[in-house]
């Protein structure tokens, strides 16, 4: 938008308005969009949920391996793991996930979440926006403006009746970009930039965490911000003389709003991890994606309404098991998992934070039953897969649907990725079958499925 010309203003002075935020228009965009969607009234048939805080272990969890065990299956299929018991009778989980198993009573292992792509890029696609990647699958590695939105993005098209000095949707600590270009499906896609998330990235571990993404750095001076204020001011009148903002809309009234976000000093206080007690940074890991996590609880107790953190893959395979499954779960997918995500439901209890927040642990999709032998790995699957829900009403202590005797295909109660995203957006009292406005002014359905209310007992 800034790059269309405007007469009286130099270059220089068009490069310091940028200088608002490396986020660009994002966060005014975000209330701008709130501003002129055209969703549907929020459903008043649930709603319970404030908040919604999905981790997703990018790269594909093995069910197997973790909370849908075959004890009794071939030794092919249920792997070099033992089972143990949980905190409620009945429900066992990996030996290798000591301290979530104390928290089994606060979560509902959900084991028959299903669809047909064994892609990454586009089953994370189908996952985060409910729809098929409908194009070539191998398009899916690259992000367009052509994509259908994130449930975050929908949810800020939307808007809600909560008005706070914050943003909407959160992706911490950065996109998914495992061999360099951004994988589809993790912004606002057709709905335009305006509904992107915020996404700080830089390591919410490292003693220097800055989030680039706020833009403002504590260095900006009160008298900067003013000098911003006026500056933008004055290309929102020109745009206005040129006609190029309707309905007497000004992109100084979107970034009043977006200065009222940095300066109530929610979002900056919510990013500052050095304000935790260290004590709390540790028991949920000093790494990065301990800390992401905690992060994540900080930003909805903040009243983010999404937060979407990645498990980012750095240098290693990550959920991706196809080589040494369980030298890899057993050494360095499993210990941080079981401590962040223990920590995080401990956490959230004290704090009184589960009652009002639909906490989820997903990813793309599962793992093979059987066990390749030459590298002892398990392939793609994603024919039934688990996942894990907590707060807002789910009933905690509880499976929900099953796999066959070997963890290959649905027993019963089979969750698909439209009806999953239905589920989110009926916690948090949206309607499914709202409509939103693309950028073309088209309007568009944020979900084809129906939610899932036997998730809540």
């Amino acid at each position: 938008m800034l790059s269309i010309p405007h007469p009286g203003l130099t270059r220089r002075q068009l490069l310091q308005a940028g200088g608002l935020g490396m986020f660009g228009l994002t966060l005014p965009g975000l209330f701008q969009g709130r501003a002129q969607a055209a969703g549907t009234p929020r459903s008043r048939t649930f709603g319970r949920a404030r908040s919604c805080l999905i981790i997703f272990l990018s790269g594909g969890m093995s069910h197997h391996d973790t909370f849908d065990m075959k004890p009794n299956a071939p030794e092919e299929i249920r792997g070099e793991f033992n089972p143990i018991q949980t905190s409620v009778p009945g429900i066992q989980v990996c030996e290798h996930l000591p301290m979530l198993s104390r928290y089994a009573h606060k979560y509902t292992a959900v084991r028959s979440l299903s669809h047909r792509d064994t892609n990454h890029p586009s089953g994370c696609y189908w996952m985060m926006t409910g729809y098929e990647y409908p194009r070539a699958s191998g398009l899916s590695e690259n992000l367009s403006r052509d994509d259908h939105p994130h449930i975050g993005s929908s949810l800020t098209a939307i808007g809600n009746r909560r008005e706070r000095a914050v943003p909407t949707f959160v992706t911490v600590p950065d996109y998914i970009a495992v061999n360099g270009p951004i994988r589809a499906g993790q912004h606002a896609g057709f709905l335009g930039g305006r509904y992107d998330p915020l996404v700080p990235r830089g390591n919410p571990n490292s003693e220097d965490f800055q989030p680039a993404d706020l833009g403002l750095v504590p260095t900006v001076t009160g008298q900067r911000m003013d000098d911003r204020r006026g500056l933008l001011a004055s290309i929102s009148q020109q745009q206005r003389h040129l006609g190029q903002v309707g309905e007497g809309r000004t992109l100084d009234q979107f970034y009043q709003r977006a200065y009222s976000v940095l300066g109530s000093g929610h979002t900056q206080r919510a990013f500052d991890m050095s304000a935790e007690p260290e004590r709390v940074r540790e028991r949920y890991g000093r790494n990065l994606f301990g800390q992401s996590i905690l992060l994540g609880r900080r930003l909805v107790e903040a009243g983010v309404q999404l937060v979407h953190v990645n498990w980012i893959r750095i240098l290693e395979q990550g959920w991706d098991t196809h080589n040494d499954n369980f030298n890899a779960l057993r050494d360095r997918l499993l210990p941080p998992t079981d401590q962040a995500l223990s920590a995080l439901f401990e956490d959230m209890e004290m704090r009184g934070l589960l009652d009002d927040t639909l906490v989820i642990v997903m990813g793309e999709f599962g793992r093979s039953p059987q066990i390749t032998r030459s590298n002892s790995g398990r392939e793609h699957w994603p024919f039934v897969f688990t996942i894990l829900m907590a707060g807002a009403g789910i009933p905690g202590g509880r499976l929900y649907g099953s796999s066959d005797r070997i963890g290959g295909q649905v027993r019963d109660g089979r969750i698909t990725p439209d009806q999953f995203t239905a589920t989110i957006y009926h916690a948090l009292g949206v309607d499914p079958a709202s409509q939103v406005t693309t950028m073309i002014d088209r309007p568009w359905s944020i979900c084809e499925g129906q939610p899932v209310l036997d998730l809540w007992g």
